[in-house]
């Protein structure tokens, strides 16, 4: 996705906010029994599930398999719900997990979303991030030698994005051993990265360059690191404005 798209353009291709298509997605997969994942503890943890009911006042989804990841899930803060019907990612984030009786059975419950991400196959979603983030990706070579330390401009799950003034000391098509991303939390993703463009900004001698690097081999741990983060970014984001 190109960072250049406005907020209220990602919104619209990227994000369910009218309640009533929140409540209609979520249905949907609980009327399909559509298997979910459920990330916790910045991704440590997971538990296989499926939404049982969505409604107002709030969603509840079934346990996992595994009764001790289901006691951790009992203390988490955060969740990420991730699905994939027909080849769609859905994806959401949840706030404190509650386990309680529901039909006679043991379930879930979450407040209701009020944001949805959908994405159509193949599509990444890009967000620009903000300085306050303060993430950053670092760049060595295979004996470790620190090749480059700098702010990450844009993040998705596919790759980073910088900014800088001098151009970089590699080409488009190189690939870099390993890349840092320093994450909030104490979150680090690391793995290798290819330089997928180099684009010059402004006019000559007076320009900046921006470099797009893509991820090589991303865990699927990392990957969830990078979702959480985003959605927070967008969260807060929500909150300061007032949304």
């Amino acid at each position: 996705m190109s960072a250049s798209l406005s907020n209220d353009e990602i919104e619209d291709k990227y994000f369910l906010l009218s309640q009533i298509e929140i409540l209609s997605i979520l249905n949907d997969l609980a009327h399909k029994r559509e298997g979910v994942t459920l990330y916790f503890d910045g991704g440590q943890h997971f538990i296989l599930t499926a939404i049982l009911s969505a409604r107002p006042d709030g969603l509840v989804f079934d346990l996992g398999g595994d009764p001790k990841s289901n006691r951790l899930l009992e203390k988490a803060k955060q969740c990420v719900f991730i699905a994939n019907p027909d080849g769609i990612r859905v994806q959401f984030s949840g706030q404190n997990p509650q386990r309680f009786l529901w039909g006679g059975d043991d379930a879930f419950w979450i407040p209701l979303p009020d944001r949805v991400i959908r994405l159509q196959r193949r599509e990444s979603y890009r967000i620009v991030v903000p300085s306050a983030a303060r993430i950053r990706v670092k760049l060595s070579d295979i004996d470790a030698k620190l090749i480059a330390d700098w702010p990450v401009h844009d993040l998705s799950v596919s790759g980073c994005g910088i900014i800088v003034d001098q151009p970089p000391s590699f080409a488009v098509g190189d690939e870099i051993f390993q890349a840092w991303v320093t994450l909030p939390n104490n979150l680090n993703v690391h793995c290798p990265v290819i330089v997928k463009h180099i684009s010059f900004l402004g006019k000559a001698r007076s320009g900046k360059y921006q470099v797009g690097f893509s991820f090589v081999n991303l865990s699927h741990t990392m990957d969830v690191a990078i979702q959480k983060t985003i959605l927070n970014i967008e969260y807060e984001r929500h909150r300061l404005l007032g949304q």
